[in-house]
């Protein structure tokens, strides 16, 4: 296919375009604890406090780095400025991973399949949410993913390189995310599936890779330099986040299904989560893929495309298995399996063009009819990716409140810049039973009290969707939910905010 190249970079160019674009809005509640680590990580480096360079069991040590050094070398005037230097290093590394992905599956499978995984994971609106973000999640899919594809690649074409790469995204990944601990067992799996090499040398592939990892993980880390042994221990057994914490405890607040909770939702919230947070495209090539590769699996056994595609399946199951097995659970958490989901629906719209169609110029225009359908659902709620919901299940984003948790804090930003409008706001106070708020108001911002007899202290009162779906503000919102709101902040059709002015004002 001529041109190819130039495909991609079109590709990657709308994909870093929707990514970065208002960078500064929509502060989630998370991201304000990553921008307070990471420029304090660096802190740490620089004054050699090298146990200081410990933040967080999860860790989050590569966002600190990236994250850290863009604050402080950047960091802007004013609140959204130094926000979009926080989060501009998670909007490089998951646009520039596109390329690297439409490489890699260039290789395992075919040009076509890699462009349209490329424009599926381009414009997937939840890695696309995920991927603005000073936070964890996107960073961990893409290197999760990379790591894994790259192993793939070597398996089929040996080139140490490949091999050493693998090695370096796995340390990098766990470095991210403690969930990314799931490919020290995958991998294995997937080096005696796909190797053709005796078992001694498929043993000494996985050795290499994970004494790659092993180094990797150990340099980009300080805290390791000093304390290895207590740095590894307070990952597992710390008391607020540590990895048995996540395992063995709910996160205590959570709504699920209608109901409020103490975030342990049971077997139905990934599931249901999936659901939700994918696209029409995906419901609708999901099952063909399957129907097809099954048949194809028959006819051609075991032959290195099904072997691939096998390993993708086992990826996404596997992973998300694991996560399952966590009684403390969010939608994010499954982000990773994301991008390989849209692999396997690449290779679904890939059979049934090649069936059906098979020619070069019409593949052109499938690919641009993609985008188009992509961008009708994400453009209008641009730039708060985050309040997509897949409109034809469920009931669509009007009933996802009845359904899941709904708010991170966007949408707060909003509300605060109507504020910021009124008259002399400098000096108006502002009631907030969510985070995300007082970052942007130019007032005094105060947390909701319980009692009704709080109110008369504030000018206005500020509630938030995932706030009075778990009850948060219970008494001030059974005052106030009666009385006509004088703004309500609406994403993708849903009402994140309401505003009220109290009696004092």
């Amino acid at each position: 296919m001529k041109n190819v190249w130039l495909v991609v970079l079109v590709i990657f160019l709308l994909g870093l375009s929707l990514r970065i674009i208002d960078l500064g809005t929509g502060l989630t509640t998370d991201e304000i604890l990553w921008i307070d680590r990471s420029p304090g990580f660096i802190d740490a480096i620089l004054s050699h406090q090298w146990d200081e360079t410990f933040k967080a069991p999860h860790p989050g040590v590569v966002t600190m780095w990236l994250s850290g050094i863009s604050i402080k070398a950047f960091n802007g005037s004013g609140f959204p400025a130094k926000l979009s230097f926080a989060r501009a290093p998670t909007v490089i590394i998951t646009s520039l991973s596109i390329i690297l992905i439409f490489y890699f599956i260039r290789i395992l499978f075919n040009t076509k399949i890699a462009l349209l995984s490329a424009t599926l994971i381009a414009l997937d609106p939840f890695l696309l949410a995920h991927s603005r973000l000073i936070h964890l999640d996107a960073i961990l899919t893409s290197f999760m993913l990379l790591c894994l594809l790259s192993l793939m690649v070597f398996l089929k074409k040996p080139r140490t390189e490949l091999l050493i790469m693998a090695g370096i995204l796995l340390g990098l990944s766990i470095l991210t995310k403690l969930p990314a601990i799931f490919l020290i067992a995958f991998i294995p799996f997937i080096v005696l599936f796909l190797s053709n090499e005796t078992k001694k040398k498929s043993f000494m592939y996985i050795l290499f890779i994970t004494a790659i990892a092993a180094m990797t993980f150990f340099l980009l880390w300080p805290a390791m330099w000093v304390s290895p042994i207590e740095t590894l221990m307070k990952m597992v057994f710390d008391q607020q986040s540590g990895l048995e914490v996540a395992v063995k405890s709910p996160h205590g607040s959570g709504f699920f299904l209608g109901a409020i909770d103490n975030g342990n939702h049971g077997l139905l919230f990934y599931p249901v989560s999936f659901l939700m947070m994918e696209t029409p495209i995906t419901l609708l090539f999901l099952p063909i893929f399957l129907a097809i590769g099954i048949k194809k699996l028959i006819k051609d056994n075991l032959n290195f495309f099904n072997k691939n595609i096998i390993t993708l399946c086992a990826y996404i199951i596997l992973f998300s298995m694991q996560m399952i097995l966590s009684l403390k659970a969010f939608p994010r958490y499954i982000l990773p399996v994301f991008p390989a989901v849209d692999i396997l629906v690449a290779a679904g719209i890939y059979f049934v063009f090649k069936k059906y169609i098979n020619k070069n110029p019409v593949f052109y225009l499938l690919l641009g009819g993609i985008i188009l359908l992509h961008l009708s659902l994400i453009l209008p709620i641009s730039p708060y990716f985050l309040s997509y919901t897949n409109p034809i299940v469920f009931g669509g984003p009007s009933n996802a409140p009845n359904m899941t948790l709904m708010g991170w804090g966007e949408g707060n930003d909003l509300a605060a810049n109507y504020l910021n409008e009124k008259p002399d706001a400098q000096n108006i106070t502002v009631a907030v039973d969510y985070y995300g708020f007082a970052q942007y108001f130019i007032g005094k911002t105060i947390p909701l009290d319980e009692s009704v007899d709080f109110i008369d202290g504030v000018d206005y009162i500020v509630f938030y969707i995932s706030a009075l779906q778990r009850d948060w503000s219970k008494d001030p919102w059974e005052y106030y939910k009666t009385k006509e709101p004088e703004k309500v902040i609406k994403l993708n059709g849903i009402n994140y905010c309401y505003v009220y002015k109290t009696s004092r004002h």
